[in-house]
């Protein structure tokens, strides 16, 4: 009921509409897999052969809601497969993507439940609010998440994880950063979120930059150096990068730099997140402003390849009709750093 690739308008390159429920990509790339297109077989094979980690996309444990979640009627049956790699020793990473008043409350309370008595096979659990398009012809009625539903979430994590870690000395679940920031709650520091295995989940991305930023920052010497800068990125992630600048404006005094909040047309103003906005949107939003030396974009909003966004605009028209030098930052501080400054690695 929620498929991102459901989501997505016609007309956009094929490879956008290809959906990789394949265990192996799980095991060579990171994908999460849903199990439902699985046989016993393929799970025997993973078993005898020890492929570790495999990452899950749970949603639920509740056998009828993932059938209904899921649209499949495999859905329920395959969790199965869950508790017997679990039992054999294959590592899990798992992830919930929530959806407002399906798979939250006490649904959510369950599911954390469950996942944690297959500790430690079951590393780690990310919730993930619903991503909800403006494209949903078809599909079933979600609403996104309010503040108050994002905080009845967060409370919900906190509590077990809270109790987790006092039983095992780990925390085992993780709201994603996106829920702080749809709560408008402080997100945690860095030392909350362990070994940070669920960055691709948007877990910990924002902790673990702030971290690096600062360590990165107590490195550089002040400087009266005159740098003019634009930083173009997500709604959600704007804030954050503004804290940032205003630390580095303490040492780098001559440093201009305008952090500009990039709204998403393509999809919908509810996508919020940096790596899902288009070079459309980019080029809208900054047209007739004055960018000064260089463009500073996160190189999550390009492919692989680092040459062309979602919507098929390459890098190199957005430069030319922006007429400006465009430099990608990676997530980390360092990079950020770097990036702001002018500096190179």
């Amino acid at each position: 009921m929620f498929c991102f690739v459901d989501q997505m308008p016609s007309g956009m390159r094929e490879s956008l509409y290809f959906k990789d429920d394949d265990d192996r990509l799980s095991f060579i790339f990171g994908n999460y897999v849903t199990l439902t297109n699985l046989p016993q077989e393929e799970i025997d094979r993973i078993i005898k052969m020890h492929i570790s980690p495999i990452n899950i996309s749970v949603h639920t444990t509740n056998p009828e809601l993932r059938v209904k979640m899921m649209k499949n009627r495999f859905a329920g049956e395959v969790l199965s497969y869950i508790d017997q790699l679990a039992y054999a020793g294959i590592k899990l990473n798992c992830q919930l993507v929530l959806c407002p008043d399906v798979n939250d409350g006490e649904e959510l309370k369950r599911s954390l439940g469950d996942l944690a008595k297959l500790y430690p096979s079951v590393q780690t659990v990310a919730c993930v609010p619903v991503g909800l398009t403006k494209h949903r012809e078809n599909l079933p009625h979600l609403e996104p998440y309010t503040k108050e539903k994002a905080e009845a979430v967060i409370d919900i994590i906190h509590e077990f994880s809270k109790e987790f870690f006092e039983k095992n000395g780990t925390r085992i679940a993780f709201p994603a950063d996106e829920f702080y920031v749809k709560a408008e709650r402080e997100i945690p520091q860095s030392d909350y979120y362990g070994e940070f295995t669920q960055l691709e989940n948007g877990v910990g991305i924002v902790a673990l930059q702030r971290s690096e930023f600062m360590d990165a920052l107590e490195d550089i010497e002040e400087s009266n150096v005159k740098r003019r800068v634009t930083v173009a990125t997500g709604v959600d992630a704007a804030p954050y990068i503004q804290k940032l600048v205003d630390e580095l404006k303490k040492k780098w005094h001559n440093l201009e730099c305008n952090v500009i909040a990039v709204e998403n047309e393509f999809f919908g103003k509810t996508i919020t997140v940096a790596g899902l906005l288009t070079g459309q949107d980019i080029l809208k939003k900054l047209d007739g402003i004055d960018l000064g030396d260089e463009l500073l974009l996160p190189s999550c909003m390009l492919r692989h390849e680092q040459d062309k966004f979602l919507d098929d605009i390459t890098l190199d028209e957005l430069k030319a009709k922006l007429n400006i030098n465009v430099r990608l930052c990676d997530n980390d501080g360092y990079d950020v750093l770097n990036a702001l400054i002018g500096a190179h690695e």
